[in-house]
């Protein structure tokens, strides 16, 4: 899967986040994106942050449903808002960890959007005992969405093998072969007379 098709995907991801059905296949797709772009960058504290928020956010939400589940009776509540505090702690836990992780991608892609969508979901988590909270974690999806429909991944460029000039060889100190001045017949250069025409050199 190309690094483009990843960021796609993570982008209909952020859409699906949206709807309260198709979160699940959501967060697959998005975290398939993260994990191609995480190597993309090479900075593995993207995916990191990524599997450590979603660890938190699946142990948040089991929390949340055992908290409804003894919320039914009226000794139950007694059991079910303790939980409820501590689904909501490590909500915060997982907004943490997954700004951390956009902030790290907006850092590295250049993608500004990233940092804006992460801060809306922390402040969105910390606000989701009232209502405001729940239209920033939206918002926040919206502009993650925009984020990664508008990033630009830079082409790879190809290796290119250097190949080494050949050596230079200067022709100006090599030495060539004397001839005699008089009759032009060559000689050896220690020689001080012409073996060819005897004449002193």
């Amino acid at each position: 899967m190309t690094v483009e098709s990843s960021k796609t995907l993570a982008g209909i991801g952020s859409i699906l986040m949206l709807f309260p059905f198709l979160n699940i296949v959501g967060i697959i797709l998005i975290f398939l994106g993260m994990r191609d772009l995480s190597e993309h960058y090479k900075d593995p504290n993207i995916i990191h942050n990524v599997i450590i928020g979603g660890i938190f956010g699946v142990i948040g939400t089991i929390l949340s449903f055992f908290g409804i589940f003894f919320s039914l009776t009226l000794i139950g509540i007694v059991i079910g808002i303790p939980l409820f505090i501590v689904a909501f702690i490590f909500e915060l836990l997982m907004a943490s960890r997954i700004r951390k992780a956009l902030n790290a991608l907006a850092d590295r892609s250049g993608e500004h959007l990233f940092r804006t969508a992460g801060t809306l979901l922390w402040y969105g988590a910390i606000l989701t005992i009232i209502v405001i909270g729940v239209f920033l974690i939206v918002i926040a999806y919206i502009i993650l969405a925009v984020g990664f429909f508008s990033l630009k991944i830079a082409p790879s460029t190809p290796a290119y093998n250097y190949t080494p000039p050949p050596p230079y060889t200067s022709t100006a100190n090599t030495e060539t072969k004397p001839f005699c001045p008089y009759c032009g017949a060559s000689v050896q250069p220690a020689t001080s007379f012409c073996a060819h025409c005897g004449k002193q050199i």
